[in-house]
């Protein structure tokens, strides 16, 4: 069982592609940028170990008011084991991972910007990796 934390920074601008932010556009066909932070490999991308009980992962978008977590989805749900619910504020998502089987899965967060009524996705990996 882990318990790991993610920063998420974003910001309405694109990246100068030398920077470490990803590119990604939101709703209203906007051009943002995103960076994560912490996880398993400093990026947001989280490895866990299969049959180590159930880990979860907190996301916190940090920096400008503007922007709070809508939804958190998954790709690649090795078995249905990733769910998520918010945290203590709205910027804050907690991923829960049962860690049950191996293989891959994504998750994305969905950021609402709520000064240009938008979401943008952002997405890094969770790897369960067998013992």
């Amino acid at each position: 069982m882990s318990n790991i934390n993610v920063g998420l920074d974003v910001r309405n601008w694109p990246s100068n592609g030398s920077d470490g932010y990803t590119n990604t556009t939101a709703s209203n066909n906007a051009v943002y940028c995103y960076l994560y932070s912490g996880g398993s490999d400093g990026h947001g991308g989280v490895n866990e170990t299969t049959g180590g009980g159930s880990g979860t992962i907190t996301v916190q978008v940090g920096g400008d008011a503007r922007y709070s977590i809508s939804n958190v989805t998954f790709s690649g749900d090795i078995e249905n084991q990733l769910s998520w619910q918010h945290g203590a504020t709205s910027n804050i998502a907690i991923v829960t991972d049962t860690d049950t089987s191996s293989g891959s899965g994504y998750y994305s967060v969905i950021v609402a910007d709520s000064s240009a009524n938008c979401t943008l996705a952002c997405d890094p990996a969770i790897v369960n990796q067998p013992k």
